[in-house]
């Protein structure tokens, strides 16, 4: 048997060179897939934590949005309902400088020895009782009361000869608001 005799060094030489160049190759594409993959997962970690926080962030900021509407809601009926009791306030105050100037005109009217004994507000109509000792007081009170702001009707009711002199009467007032509000 004949030894082989390599006459061509150099060719060994080219292939352990191309080998390891390839070995070197293919463990750097290997270094860079697995650092690619590396990164990924990274990358896909931290947008899973920036999700995770702006979830958060917005649990936590709807929560207190939810509290300051409650809180704003809250307010807001109580405004509402003092802007409501403040306008019942309001009605009530004209309403009772109404009467007060009606009653203020009942006490010019009143003729002398005259007085009133009741006055009842019921159903839209003003029932006023009392005495007058002459007949002819009556009839000029029936007058001036047909004469109040706010009357659209007087009508005379019981008349009764009291015992200890002159005369009970009974007169019922048609208010005028009633009366309209009764038209519409």
């Amino acid at each position: 048997m004949t030894p082989l005799i390599n006459l061509l060094p150099w060719r060994q030489a080219l292939r352990q060179q191309r080998a390891h160049r390839w070995v070197v190759l293919l463990a750097l594409v290997l270094f860079i897939v697995l650092f690619g993959i590396l990164y990924a997962r990274l990358l896909s970690a931290g947008e899973n934590n920036v999700r995770q926080a702006q979830n958060a962030y917005l649990v936590n900021t709807h929560s207190a949005l939810q509290r300051v509407f409650q809180q704003r809601q809250v307010v807001a009926e109580k405004h509402q309902k003092e802007r409501l009791l403040q306008q019942i306030r309001d009605v009530q105050q004209r309403a009772i400088q109404l009467w007060e100037r009606r009653l203020l005109r009942i006490a010019e009217i009143l003729p002398a020895g005259a007085w009133l004994s009741s006055l009842t507000l019921q159903k839209g109509q003003c029932v006023v009782k009392g005495h007058a000792p002459v007949l002819d007081d009556m009839l000029r009170l029936e007058e001036g009361l047909a004469q109040l702001e706010g009357i659209s009707g007087v009508k005379a009711g019981a008349l009764q000869h009291e015992a200890a002199g002159g005369f009970g009467f009974t007169f019922t007032l048609t208010l005028s608001e009633v009366a309209n509000a009764v038209a519409n």
